[in-house]
């Protein structure tokens, strides 16, 4: 948008001066030829900017206009020089003034392109005015100017190139610096081992979701998990086989919930499944699914059989994601307490049930 309204400062300047070129009469043109002349190309350049400007306010893309509005500006200069009369050479000046604004956008062949038909343009301008008016024709002098003309064209065409080739670097570059900027994010936010997200996140999201529910008076179950007797299978069987199993039992977390839900390691062998919108008794259902999963999976290369301990509370507002957390993780050691491989919740009544 910037772009596009500087070249429409640049073409009212350039108009004013056409004006003033032709009240000197340097430009031999009838008034009227005149009038439509200027109309013509100002209702096109005019089209132009409101395409530009409605998708910019509407912030939606936009096919590059920078070809078709440089390619009329050029056609309307050539146009004025086969009119104009002893200064040509400092109105050739506008070609000039137009070609940079391909620098923002045109690959090397679209500066190849252009150039070309600047080029084409200017030389049929002198063809059509040594045909028509050989009086105001000076092979010479036409001759000198178009060599350094030429000369200058080619010139801009290495500089566009270049420009192409800056641009496409400084393209790529992004492009890494995005890739990487995700690759950091997902880092900061899940956890290397498993994959899942980690604390930090949960925490992050849990605050985020108390928010909704304060708002909305919607709901959602928090289920503290821990793997029973985890720390066995690193003292029997190594660290490796450890990793395994928690690699694997995160896979089967993952697997048994909704898209709309969050499962997170929460440190070491505990992790935290957050699900939305349920309530106890429907998040009940789907914990002792996975508790029953668990008991009948076989883990690692070493066919391992785990149990899992679940501690299980419902977000009661306003309080605190801590205190709900905290609840949760009391449920869990009340399971554990009991003999592993359980679900604890709290009942209707207040009172802790096993399922």
């Amino acid at each position: 948008m910037r772009r596009t309204l500087l070249a429409s400062a640049g073409a009212f300047l350039y108009s004013l001066v056409i004006l003033i070129c032709y009240s000197l009469g340097y430009i031999l043109i009838d008034s009227q030829q005149m009038v439509l002349l200027l109309g013509t190309f100002w209702a096109g350049h005019i089209l132009t900017v409101i395409y530009v400007y409605q998708h910019h306010r509407k912030r939606t893309a936009v096919t590059s206009m920078t070809l078709p509005h440089m390619v009329w500006a050029i056609l309307f200069v050539s146009i004025i020089l086969y009119h104009t009369v002893e200064i040509r050479s400092a109105l050739m000046m506008a070609y000039l003034t137009i070609l940079p604004f391909g620098a923002f956008r045109l690959q090397w062949r679209g500066f190849f392109g252009i150039t070309l038909f600047t080029i084409s343009c200017y030389a049929l301008a002198l063809f059509l005015l040594q045909q028509t008016r050989p009086g105001h024709w000076s092979p010479e002098i036409e001759g000198i100017i178009g060599f350094t003309f030429v000369l200058a064209m080619f010139g801009y065409c290495a500089v566009g190139h270049e420009f192409s080739v800056m641009r496409d670097r400084l393209s790529e570059s992004n492009n890494k610096l995005k890739r990487a900027l995700v690759k950091i994010e997902e880092l900061a936010i899940t956890d290397d081992l498993t994959g899942l997200y980690n604390r930090r996140h949960l925490m992050n999201v849990l605050e985020q979701q108390r928010a909704i529910t304060n708002r909305e008076g919607s709901s959602f179950v928090l289920a503290f998990i821990d793997l029973d007797n985890f720390k066995r299978i690193n003292d029997e069987y190594g660290h490796g086989t450890g990793d395994d199993v928690l690699r694997e039992f995160s896979v089967l977390l993952q697997d048994s919930v909704r898209e709309v839900d969050l499962v997170s390691r929460y440190g070491g062998e505990e992790f935290v499944l957050l699900l939305n919108g349920v309530g106890i008794e429907t998040a009940s259902i789907v914990v002792e699914r996975i508790r029953e999963a668990v008991e009948i999976l076989p883990f690692s290369q070493s066919n391992l059989n785990m149990t899992i301990s679940v501690g299980i509370t419902e977000y009661k507002a306003p309080e605190a994601v801590a205190e709900t957390l905290d609840r949760a993780d009391k449920f869990l050691y009340i399971a554990k307490h009991e003999g592993r491989n359980r679900v604890v919740q709290e009942a209707e009544n207040g009172t802790v049930e096993s399922i």
